[in-house]
């Protein structure tokens, strides 16, 4: 009696023990998100039905991806997601019955597919452009976690799941219409200079007003909003003091100027017959500068040359017109603020100013 009582204890231990197990099963079941996954294959087969052609028949030659041999890739590609489905935590695959549904579409290529899949539970729709039989495994694990995430496809990626499409990229670049640009302007510097407003009196650090003359060539590249202007520009000084104004020396004047510039457009119009646009970039400048001798010390030449250089931001403003027309015009505005300050010193004078300023200029492209 006791040996079967003991018996008896031990199946009901094993019992409980089982009841539990599939209880707890249930329980994770039904705490699971169910799936069903649908994958459709499409054709592009519009030939009118073989007479005399059985369905098996005509199934096979309306769908070129379906071997002879009755290999279904989307039945295969369809067991591969159930498979992730499974093994994605708080989810798994029901062939029906299911809360929520995977849903994919493949478009035969000449070789591979076009992949459109899409999950009810997300509304989040992702696709592949070009995936090859051998890919679906990689494909199935990157979509559903994808789909059931809620994250990008792009964002999936590992070290074992690359597709080729990730790498074989055929990009199109927008085409680009080039111009050669001529441009002539006056410039306007503000600055404080040595200067002598009497022949006899010496040179005294003044604010003056400086207007060159701007003469502009460069490329101006144009690709839908956007613009490029790769210039190179040449100032003219418009004024010089007589040497005789100045017994003294130490006048200085500003005599001219060099710089290669890059700026950077954007059109409000890109379309249209006119256009203004606005935009900015930098400029290296190179500029010359006159210091006039003492009476006493000009018996070889009556100046002394000094050199500045530095960099300028630019901000401009502009206004194309007639811009059907191979050959059209603009009209352009300048901000210019040097990031520097010319210091330079001879024998007779010295040279230490800031000089920001502006050019208003007028040009043509062709």
């Amino acid at each position: 009696m006791p040996l079967a009582s003991s018996r008896r204890a031990g199946s009901t231990g094993a019992a409980v023990v089982v009841c539990l197990s599939l209880t707890l099963a249930s329980s994770r079941a039904a705490a699971e998100t169910s799936v069903c996954v649908e994958v459709h294959k499409k054709s592009w087969t519009t030939e009118p039905k073989p007479k005399g052609s059985t369905p098996e028949a005509w199934r096979y030659a309306a769908d070129p991806t379906k071997t002879a041999e009755g290999f279904d890739p989307a039945a295969y590609l369809r067991r591969l997601l159930e498979y992730e489905v499974t093994h994605e935590p708080g989810f798994h695959s029901l062939p029906k019955g299911c809360q929520h549904r995977v849903q994919v579409e493949l478009f035969p290529l000449t070789s591979g597919w076009t992949v459109f899949a899409r999950f009810t539970g997300t509304a989040r729709e992702e696709k592949v452009d070009h995936a090859q039989l051998d890919e679906f495994p990689q494909l199935a694990q990157r979509l559903a976690f994808a789909l059931l995430r809620d994250r990008p496809i792009q964002e999936t990626i590992t070290r074992e799941n690359v597709l080729r499409t990730d790498s074989e990229h055929a990009f199109r670049t927008i085409a680009t219409r080039g111009h050669l640009a001529l441009a002539l302007g006056t410039s306007l510097r503000i600055g404080k200079l040595a200067t002598a407003n009497e022949a006899d009196a010496p040179a005294t650090e003044e604010l003056r007003w400086l207007t060159p003359v701007s003469f502009q060539v460069g490329y101006r590249g144009k690709f839908k909003e956007w613009g490029l202007d790769a210039l190179g520009r040449l100032s003219l000084g418009s004024s010089e003091r007589a040497v005789r104004n100045n017994r003294l020396g130490g006048h200085v004047d500003y005599t001219g100027s060099a710089s290669l510039g890059l700026h950077f457009l954007r059109y409000l119009d890109p379309p249209g017959m006119t256009s203004f646009y606005y935009g900015g970039g930098a400029s290296f400048e190179l500029s010359h500068f006159t210091i006039v001798r003492p009476e006493t010390e000009r018996e070889n030449d009556d100046r002394d040359g000094v050199i500045g250089a530095g960099l300028s931001v630019d901000l401009l403003v502009g206004y194309e017109f007639l811009r059907a027309s191979s050959l059209h015009f603009f009209a352009q505005a300048e901000l210019q603020i040097p990031t520097y300050a010319v210091r330079a010193e001879s024998a007779y004078g010295s040279l230490d100013a800031y000089l920001p300023g502006g050019l208003a200029q007028i040009g043509v492209l062709f």
